[in-house]
């Protein structure tokens, strides 16, 4: 078999503009001052506690994750999402067409690992039309680490019976997280250059696709 592990945001679809919004309804209501877009979307990648610290910095005091003002924020922010989250949201160009190919070989296992939550992950692909590819999907909240651990990739190996003498995996992001998450996995990692990093950082990737139909030339 071959276990196919993509992240979501920054990869298959760009999800930014919806975040972005969010944040700014959730300040909104909060009575809190806008802030521009541009400094918000440098935080829709890294995860949603450092969305909450950043994008809220002026709200949740001394950065307290354990705070009320960390908890309101993050349950305005996940209702506030989750009944807007695929205004803007698309798939990027070719993704759809590398799913269906996967998914034409029943053997193979296609799967999300994000950092976003699993409730908000599950509706997107839902309204995106492609839950249908995928076998699994792995949120920030499903277990009790999230990338760059490779702990989700291990708990749905497990699940499916990854045979890591037999079988194959691939481990396909635009961050640096994922490609080190793949890594301690035991993944050949695909870093994609479509997406919202300019670069790996300092994880080197085993191979880079510059557009999604160069993924099906390396799997």
């Amino acid at each position: 078999m071959q276990f196919f592990f993509f992240d979501l945001d920054g990869t298959l679809e760009d999800s930014s503009e919806d975040m972005i919004n969010s944040v700014h309804g959730v300040r909104n209501f909060l009575n809190l001052p806008k802030k521009l877009s541009s400094d918000v979307r440098l935080f829709v990648n890294k995860g949603m506690t450092e969305l909450y610290l950043n994008c809220f910095d002026d709200y949740i005091e001394n950065r307290d994750i354990n705070s009320s003002q960390f908890n309101q924020v993050k349950e305005l922010y996940e209702k506030y999402y989750f009944e807007n989250i695929c205004i803007n949201t698309r798939l990027y160009d070719g993704i759809t067409d590398v799913l269906k190919y996967l998914s034409l070989n029943k053997e193979n296992k296609i799967f999300i690992i994000t950092n976003k939550p699993e409730k908000h992950s599950r509706e997107l692909i839902r309204k995106l039309g492609v839950d249908k590819f995928f076998t699994d999907l792995m949120g920030g909240d499903s277990c009790s680490e999230m990338k760059p651990s490779s702990l989700p990739l291990k708990v749905i190996a497990e699940k499916y019976h990854f045979n890591f003498k037999s079988d194959k995996a691939f481990m396909i992001g635009d961050s640096e997280g994922d490609i080190k998450c793949g890594k301690n996995f035991g993944a050949t990692t695909i870093w994609c250059g479509w997406g919202y990093n300019q670069t790996s950082g300092k994880e080197i990737p085993h191979l880079t696709a510059q557009q999604p139909k160069d993924l099906l030339s390396f799997i």
